[in-house]
């Protein structure tokens, strides 16, 4: 079972054994490729990333933290296999699952699949796709920083109103308090003028803006 948290110790290495040409070369292809490739095995331990995963580390200040999400979803996957508890996320069958994953402001989409014993060589693998999906969401923070003069965070939080999530998750998923989401949430309804969730919702999907 993959260890969660274990990105702390794991060492990503360069590359894969010598011995698995099969892998190597499948390797090889996927360094050539736009999306973040990361290889796992069993245990959780990182063995392999590709050219577009440093990227996403390097333009991520909290690289470390996409490194604990895709190690995360991978674990939650692999124990889900195993069990017969029902599929938990979206398009989720027995041999891959998606999820989307929030790190900072960035958001990205995590694919996991399994590659089974004896397609690359004697030991199951991890394959991960981490594909960057934030821009859209980006902008719209921008766009409304400048429409109503709120600050970073309070574009934030109005920004997960519009995306459905309730004050509990907006804490989560920003790391705040939920006493300072409340506290934001009411800086951002005097600054756009509704009273409440409601209204803010049809504020934000107006679209002058």
């Amino acid at each position: 079972m993959l260890a969660r948290g274990s990105y702390a110790s794991a060492s990503m290495e360069p590359a894969l054994s010598e011995s698995n040409d099969r892998l190597q070369s499948l390797a090889k292809a996927l360094d050539e490729i736009n999306e973040g490739v990361v290889f796992l095995n069993c245990e959780g331990r990182l063995l392999w990333h590709n050219r577009a995963f440093d990227k996403l580390l390097i333009e991520n200040s909290e690289g470390h933290m996409l490194v604990a999400a895709v190690i995360e979803t991978a674990g939650d996957f692999n124990q889900h296999s195993y069990t017969d508890q029902p599929p938990q996320f979206e398009d989720e069958d027995e041999t891959t699952t998606l999820r989307n994953v929030t790190v900072g402001r960035l958001d990205h989409e995590i694919r996991c699949t399994r590659m089974p014993k004896g397609m690359l060589g004697d030991d199951s693998y991890l394959l991960c796709l981490i594909k960057r999906s934030a821009s859209r969401w980006s902008n719209y923070e921008e766009r409304l920083r400048r429409t109503w003069g709120l600050t970073e965070r309070e574009a934030q939080v109005a920004v997960e109103c519009l995306r459905g999530n309730k004050n509990l998750e907006i804490a989560e998923r920003l790391r705040i308090s939920v006493e300072t989401v409340n506290k934001h949430l009411d800086k951002v309804y005097q600054k756009a003028g509704v009273r409440g969730r409601a209204e803010l919702a049809y504020r934000l999907l107006d679209g002058s803006l």
